[in-house]
């Protein structure tokens, strides 16, 4: 008997999540493909205890309506925007490893990970789609989002505990959609969310232009003419900007559920990608100019405000903000390395953190680690070679056992 106990504990310890699909025949995502989402059953202590992960990868983009959809048609051709080609399992890191070694507080919780194949940051719908290059393009983020938590209700709706989170333009879809999931289930359910890197600011790049934004109206323009964005006070409250609310910095005050805020205070996605700030290419600043670090101080700056004005306005709000050129923490080895605390050296790693504010009890004095000093004054996580190596051995790991079980 107790053989057969510790064989069910090991093969619980390493199993893997297991793809599903939505049944909602309109959850489709832009190949006209149905949408999906990867779980791995809670049991013992976390039988009840759920985590909902938003996932990320940017989103459909262009500066006119034909190079958005052209961007779309590109999308369709990937797991971003089809679920034809998913494994049928997978295995995850950080937040979601499956072993109490490694993942002490959550290892046996009920994970569930939402696959991202709208392109429009789980958000949005168009009920008819739009032809290009001889392929229909489904737009039904909305729907994806919605279909997947009814189908979820049942279990959801008899939870501890229900975490709503996400990383990058799923960090940005747990800000959306955190108060819809609350107001959804009962008050027995304790609801939190725990957006990560999904603070995108809203301000012009090192050469003067805003493509995102611009971006960002064609967007609301194709996709969000039938239904409007989750958070329906902030829509209200913002008629004449109703792109606000697809900023977190914006977002924030409308926003009721508790939240735990996990980003970088020099995001690599933002400085990078969005802010053209090409120097930090290789995640540090040694090889920029002076007009680059001062922008990226800006940026520190900025990100750093958000966050604490969520704070005053919010005494529950949590956070982990290293200064630190990242992007997305949870689901990778950071979530629990000794290279990344805040303030460096202090032991406050992301995983102690987040599990220090969920069990809180209320008492919100230290509760919240942003750091004080600019880039590159917390040591450790400037990057160091140590981390990087770690990083891309455990990469190494998580795809020979993936490879192994699919």
């Amino acid at each position: 008997m107790k053989k057969t106990i510790c064989l069910i504990l090991i093969v619980q310890s390493i199993m893997p999540f297991h793809l599903k699909y939505i049944s909602d025949p309109k959850a489709l995502c832009l190949d006209g493909s149905p949408s999906s989402f990867y779980k791995a059953e809670g049991y013992g202590t976390g039988a009840k205890k759920y985590i909902l992960h938003f996932q990320g990868g940017s989103r459909i983009g262009g500066q006119t309506y034909d190079q958005l959809v052209k961007s779309a048609y590109t999308r369709s051709k990937t797991d971003l925007g089809s679920s034809k080609n998913l494994n049928q399992q997978m295995l995850y890191s950080g937040w979601f490893g499956r072993t109490k070694n490694g993942n002490e507080h959550y290892y046996n919780w009920n994970m569930i990970y939402l696959n991202y194949c709208d392109g429009t940051q789980h958000q949005g719908y168009k009920s008819d789609p739009i032809e290009y290059e001889g392929q229909k393009l489904y737009f039904r983020g909305d729907q994806i989002v919605k279909s997947w938590l009814s189908e979820l209700y049942d279990d959801l709706s008899k939870a501890e505990i229900v975490i709503v989170s996400g990383c990058s333009a799923g960090g940005i879809a747990a800000y959306f959609w955190v108060d819809y999931i609350r107001s959804k289930l009962p008050a027995s359910v304790v609801v939190y969310g725990v957006p990560d890197s999904g603070i995108f600011i809203d301000m012009e790049a090192i050469d003067g232009t805003n493509n995102p934004r611009q971006s960002l109206d064609l967007l609301i323009e194709l996709v969000n003419s039938e239904v409007f964005h989750p958070n329906s006070e902030c829509v209200s409250n913002n008629q004449q900007q109703k792109w606000k609310c697809y900023y977190a910095q914006y977002l924030l005050e409308y926003i009721k559920t508790p939240l735990f805020i996990v980003q970088s205070l020099y995001d690599y996605y933002s400085l990078s990608q969005m802010f053209k700030v090409d120097c930090a290419n290789n995640y540090n600043l040694t090889q920029c100019t002076q007009d680059q670090l001062d922008f990226s101080q800006i940026l520190y700056s900025k990100t750093y405000d958000v966050i604490m004005k969520r704070k005053q306005s919010f005494q529950e709000t949590g956070g982990f903000a290293p200064s630190c050129i990242e992007h997305c923490f949870l689901l990778t080895s950071r979530y629990n390395s000794a290279d990344w605390q805040v303030p460096g050296e202090s032991g406050n790693t992301l995983s102690n953190t987040l599990n220090k504010w969920l069990n809180s009890n209320q008492k919100y004095d230290d509760n919240i680690y942003l750091d004080s000093v600019e880039w590159p004054e917390n040591l450790k996580c400037s990057n160091s070679e140590l981390s990087n190596y770690s990083n891309q051995f455990q990469i190494i790991i998580i795809i020979l056992i993936s490879s192994i079980i699919s």
